[in-house]
């Protein structure tokens, strides 16, 4: 059925009958509208006019609505709900939705950019921002400014909005070629006689060359040699540059292992304390997030 022009008013016409309605004078409308009270009159009298119909009692204490006004107002709301429903929905299409990342240095060197470009190629309308946090509490604070965070913490952290991503599966790995020149640290007993690489300064739930020992079932000895940095991807870079042994989880050098670019040298032990997780904030978009973790979650799955 075509619709005929000359049946439908002015849109701006129904916007200001709405405002004055639900406001209860013209000029309260008018500062909504930031227009002047003269123009609301104005308009109203050619809606008036236009639909032969009276739909405002002009008193002294404002507007009342007649019979005919009424229910005009409950089509006319109707009618602009849909049409601003459907403009959302219009701009929602062409506006990329944002994503508030914070991440350590760590995840997102080894695990998330290598594979980050996967999501973006199947999700062209999320864009997504990182922040590099490496002593993010989540466990103990809530989430900032960030719509999903990635971070460290004792097991007993998982709590709603959060997912458990890895255990703590803890390795020793060096390069080829530190191996080839050192063959001899393949044998655990010559360990702390080796070159060893560790963090400076570290949380202290974190697991380190001690924690590791534990778990190994091996005697602790202070390292002969030690080199200490600030953060794990610069332990893992001096390892694959053949400085020495590293301690690693197993997703951060997964891939290098697999080719070829370090060795293991123990296999995997699980530690059982701590884990990595992933958390969503509450104000989070929805939509965005959900498509978002739904990818990291198959991602670990693929891989583990």
């Amino acid at each position: 059925m075509p619709i005929l022009n000359r049946t439908i008013p002015s849109l701006s016409g129904l916007i200001l009958f709405e405002a004055s309605a639900r406001l209860g004078t013209f000029t309260r409308a008018a500062e909504e509208r930031c227009v002047t009270p003269t123009a609301v009159a104005k308009q109203i009298k050619q809606l008036e006019s236009f639909l032969n119909t009276r739909l405002f009692e002009r008193k002294q204490q404002g507007l009342e609505l007649t019979t005919a006004g009424y229910e005009y107002l409950e089509q006319v709301s109707h009618a602009l709900t849909i049409l601003s429903d459907a403009g959302h929905q219009q701009q929602n299409k062409q506006r990329p939705t944002s994503l508030q990342l914070e991440v350590g240095g760590c995840f997102s060197h080894f695990w998330l950019l290598p594979r980050l470009d996967d999501f973006r190629s199947s999700h062209d309308d999320i864009v997504i921002n990182i922040a590099i946090n490496n002593d993010s509490q989540i466990h103990e604070q809530p989430l900032s400014t960030s719509d999903i965070s990635f971070y460290y913490a004792p097991i007993e952290a998982v709590h709603q909005n959060h997912y458990l991503l890895f255990k703590e599966r803890m390795l020793l790995v060096c390069s080829p070629s530190f191996l080839e020149k050192r063959p001899e640290c393949q044998d655990l007993n010559t360990l702390w006689q080796q070159p060893l690489l560790g963090l400076r300064k570290a949380l202290e739930f974190w697991e380190d060359w001690t924690s590791w020992a534990y778990h190994a079932g091996i005697e602790y000895q202070n390292p002969a040699n030690i080199m200490l940095m600030d953060d794990q991807i610069s332990i893992i870079q001096a390892a694959l540059n053949d400085a020495g042994i590293a301690l690693a989880w197993d997703w951060h050098v997964q891939s290098l292992l697999d080719e070829g670019q370090l060795i293991a040298l123990t296999p995997p032990i699980e530690c059982h304390n701590n884990a990595f997780f992933l958390a969503y904030s509450d104000n989070a978009n929805r939509k965005g997030s959900d498509t978002f973790i739904r990818w990291v979650l198959s991602q670990v799955t693929s891989t583990t």
